[in-house]
């Protein structure tokens, strides 16, 4: 058994009502009841921010940016949730042409989310799908352009006449008169 546990105090101010504590217990081992199959098909996400920290370990309560931590939350949940998407759809050779084999938001039974306070798990549990709609409009977009791309006729190779001078610059087809 593993067992993890983190408190949260905040001096007085907008983050006190997110204090709290939090623990975890995960059994591992080969016959835990979560496995962990293959550890390829996982994504990891680290960045080096002031939103939270103690500058002062004296001081109990620690030096917190609620607005940035928030978008660090945000930017930490959609560059791992893209790249894990990515990651099994590729791994199972589905490519990106069949719809029904793309990793989704509903293609998971659970998610964890950390949850300082709830409306930021909502919130992220929606991005999700966000997330999975920009992923099919890009997949749509990049369908299109590669249909297009087929039906474009080959480029017909320039002739020498009068449409370009001896540097090659374009020339009008109608030049000016000189004064």
């Amino acid at each position: 058994i593993v067992v993890a546990a983190d408190i949260a105090a905040y001096a007085k101010g907008p983050a006190r009502p997110t204090c709290g504590a939090g623990a975890v217990a995960v059994l591992v081992g080969r016959d835990a009841p979560l496995a962990m199959v293959d550890p390829s098909e996982r994504a990891t996400h680290a960045t080096h921010v002031w939103d939270f920290f103690k500058p002062d370990h004296t001081v109990e309560y620690p030096t917190v940016d609620g607005a940035l931590s928030q978008v660090c939350y945000y930017r930490a949940l959609e560059d791992v949730y893209n790249r894990f998407a990515d990651k099994l759809t590729n791994k199972k050779g589905n490519g990106t042409k069949d719809e029904e084999k793309q990793f989704t938001a509903e293609s998971a039974d659970y998610f964890v989310f950390h949850a300082p306070y709830n409306k930021l798990v909502q919130k992220s549990y929606a991005r999700l799908y966000l997330l999975d709609a920009r992923r099919r409009y890009q997949r749509a977009k990049e369908q299109l352009l590669l249909k297009e791309s087929e039906h474009m006729p080959e480029a017909v190779p320039a002739s020498d006449d009068s449409a370009s001078d001896a540097s090659g610059d374009y020339a009008s087809p109608d030049p000016a008169p000189s004064p």
